[in-house]
């Protein structure tokens, strides 16, 4: 890609005029059933329930529409990570169980697929065949709808190195991640990677800050795709048809999956929320460009960004781990950040309601010993 002074070259053609957010937005946070229960995934239902993971708890935790609160053990010392809700069940990684797990809701009853490795899988996405793909420290893995798991494993640029964030995009070819905790520079990570099944390729992308730390990974419809970069204190879009890259053939390692089942009756209880009033930060940036890439700084510094959504207008909505959540217009290269109400509250993981017009959001609470919370924030447009 040719370098531009400007945006409207490359950007204006994707996301048009996206309106400006409001100044009035109001944050709702709900104690989690169990207290100190480190929260961390979350989804909304196609009912606009709120279903999250409280993972030291070992319970699957549901906020209903009405308020009333659920809980679901997970059995055999289980502790669910990320949660998905679909609709046959909530999807969910077990990482001391090393397995995939659905819950049906309506029974209490959990399936869990044995990761045929042995390895802890940690994020995880629903795929349109029915497939459920997940992250483990050394790569990614399938679960086919008929119940076989697939294993692709990469090298990892440093040993303390692991893959976190997966995105499917449109073509159904896996998106994902490699970071560790060592900040930029030569010790830190670089590569964003994509898998297609049906080849078994694996192509590799190089952020453009060196150890920018890709933590997070977001597909979009049109091709393109969002990058947080942790340590690089950026958010970026990848133009994949146009950015540098290498390519290797991974072989996978199949297996089929064993199963165990198990019934537990739900805890039931209720939540009220507490309502704050916040007013936005708002700051427009210059972007950087280089080929394939256009990154853009974030304005506060160490924001620490990390799990990305998309709203309907193309609008990037982030969490920063600083405690702060923030949407990006990229037609405008204008950040709006408002400060979560409880501090020290992070990390944090995102849904978006769209239906709703609602940002959830957990507070695994992991940087102080403060209760632990999930949340939302409303914005008036």
């Amino acid at each position: 890609m040719k370098k531009q002074t400007t945006l409207s070259a490359i950007l204006a053609a994707g996301f048009g005029v996206l309106p400006a957010l409001a100044a009035e937005a109001v944050i709702t946070e709900f104690a989690t059933p169990s207290a100190n229960s480190l929260p961390e995934g979350v989804d909304v239902d196609r009912y606009g329930n709120i279903w999250y993971a409280e993972t030291s708890a070992g319970k699957i935790a549901v906020l209903w529409t009405n308020h009333a609160t659920s809980e679901f053990p997970v059995p055999a010392g289980g502790q669910p990570v990320i949660v998905k809700a679909a609709a046959d069940g909530i999807w969910f990684t077990d990482g001391p169980g090393h397995a995939i797990g659905r819950l049906d809701p309506a029974t209490g009853n959990i399936q869990e697929w044995a990761i045929p490795s042995g390895s802890s899988p940690l994020f995880l996405q629903l795929g349109p065949d029915g497939s459920k793909w997940f992250s483990k420290t050394t790569g990614v893995g399938r679960l086919s709808p008929r119940g076989t798991i697939t294993e692709w494993n990469v090298t990892l640029e440093h040993p303390d190195d692991n893959i976190e964030q997966i995105s499917l995009d449109r073509a159904g070819q896996l998106w994902f991640v490699e970071r560790n905790f060592d900040g930029a520079g030569a010790s830190g990570t670089n590569k964003v990677r994509r898998l297609d099944p049906g080849n078994n390729v694996v192509s590799t992308y190089l952020v453009p800050t060196l150890g920018g730390n890709p933590a997070g990974v977001l597909a979009n419809a049109d091709g393109t795709v969002w990058v947080s970069e942790y340590f690089a204190n950026a958010v970026a879009l990848l133009f994949p048809n146009v950015a540098p890259h290498t390519q290797e053939v991974v072989p996978p390692g199949v297996a089929g999956a064993a199963r165990t089942q198990s019934a537990s009756a739900p805890a039931i209880g209720a939540s009220s929320g507490v309502q704050t009033p916040v007013s936005p930060g708002i700051h427009r940036v210059k972007p950087n460009f280089t080929p394939g890439w256009v990154e853009f700084p974030i304005p506060t510094a160490n924001a620490q960004a990390e799990d990305m959504r998309t709203d309907r207008l193309g609008r990037l909505w982030f969490e920063e781990d600083s405690g702060l959540l923030a949407v990006l217009n990229p037609a405008t290269a204008t950040f709006t950040e408002y400060a979560i109400p409880s501090a020290n509250s992070g990390y944090f993981n995102i849904a978006l309601d769209q239906a709703e017009g609602l940002l959830w959001f957990t507070e695994a609470g992991i940087f102080a010993p403060v209760p632990t919370k999930i949340g939302n924030l409303r914005v008036s447009n």
